[in-house]
């Protein structure tokens, strides 16, 4: 499918991503109640979890970016996490900042001022067989928009510039394990939104197909290890007049074409931002909350065949939050996101063992 150029103005896009309180032409489907329930920690740490953690005088403090990707790191054994930054005042040529969640507390893995600078709405994905970090693009506003490509061994930044998807925010990317190769869809570029897809392999980036799902940007995505495909859900697209075109449906990429899956029974309805996670002890994909005026808390499990809704109480009502799943502890963990429409980041981080949630660091 073809580029769609949207006749709107730049300040606008940046307004989206940024979470202004907007009114989608398509409401979400089933909402929750307003507010999370928040688990207190003391009557619901797990019993091999501290409760609190103190930093000390001289350690560094994690301030919530705008945007933030966590994800499993095999090579540390850790979850670890991109920041982004925050919404003002950090200056423009400091290091992007990796950090690394040990399940009592966040502690500063990298901030390289030889690597890329801060950047939010970057897409980002991990490689788990070279135990690699791939960034691509993302912004710090208007002004300063990046097109390069980064890769991250745990150790040293490799910077990688030339033809490629371009200076985009938003955009989709995941690992494909399977066929190992990292995969690119959509994200805006300038004042276009893109629907093109593109694939990342021994430092090259190649268009492979321009056909498939309508262009449209944070929606999520994630690799489906047992059924070896790329799974696209949700996203958004800015019309001509202003109004969102708010998509729900599902998409699978398996090397060569998409292919929609077509709905049956309750499906989670649109969801701008949420975080979507495969869970190996289940076989299934999760997908955690997320929304654009109103912002979800719930859970939603996919098999293959349809959804569920998993009815979790205690899930924080977020968009734009980060989940990776940490599989020597067996936790899914959740950094961040925006509680309210036109709030700042939350800096909390949560756990969620299949049974509960519990806050464990900067906990409201």
């Amino acid at each position: 499918m073809k580029n769609y150029r949207i006749k709107i103005g730049l300040l606008f896009i940046l307004a989206v991503f940024t979470f202004s309180a907007c009114n989608p032409t398509t409401a979400p489907k089933n909402p929750p109640e307003a507010s999370p329930i928040a688990i207190p920690i003391e009557t619901a740490a797990p019993p091999t979890q501290p409760a609190t953690t103190t930093p000390t005088l001289d350690s560094p403090t994690l301030q919530a970016g705008q945007s933030t990707f966590a994800f499993h790191h095999e090579g540390r054994g850790q979850v670890v996490l991109v920041n982004g930054g925050p919404e003002r005042g950090k200056p423009a040529n400091d290091p992007l900042e990796l950090w690394g969640w040990d399940g009592r507390q966040w502690s500063l893995v990298a901030a390289d001022t030889d690597g890329p600078t801060w950047r939010n709405w970057a897409a980002i994905a991990y490689d788990s067989t070279r135990d690699v970090l791939i960034i691509h693009g993302g912004l710090q506003g208007p002004a300063q928009r990046f097109s390069e490509t980064w890769e991250w061994d745990g150790n040293t930044w490799t910077k990688f510039e030339g033809d490629g998807p371009g200076a985009r925010e938003g955009s989709l990317m995941v690992y494909d394990s399977v066929r190992r190769k990292v995969v690119l869809f959509g994200g805006a570029e300038g004042m276009e939104i893109n629907g093109d897809t593109w694939e990342w392999d021994k430092g090259t980036w190649t268009k492979v197909n321009e056909n498939g799902p309508a262009p449209r940007f944070p929606g999520g995505m994630v690799f489906d290890t047992v059924r070896s495909q790329v799974l696209m859900y949700s996203g958004h697209f800015a019309s001509t007049t202003g109004e969102f075109i708010n998509y729900d449906d599902l998409w699978a990429w398996d090397g060569r074409s998409w292919k929609e899956i077509p709905a049956e029974g309750d499906t989670p309805g649109h969801r701008t931002h949420a975080a979507m996670v495969y869970d190996p002890q289940t076989q299934r994909i999760l997908l955690f909350s997320g929304g654009m005026d109103i912002f979800m808390s719930d859970i939603w499990a996919w098999d293959g065949g349809g959804w569920t809704d998993l009815s979790v109480s205690g899930t924080p009502s977020r968009s734009g939050h980060s989940v990776a799943y940490d599989p020597r502890r067996d936790r899914f963990v959740l950094f961040g996101g925006i509680e309210r429409p036109a709030q700042p980041a939350q800096s909390d981080t949560w756990e969620w063992d299949r049974t509960q949630w519990v806050c464990l660091s900067n906990c409201q």
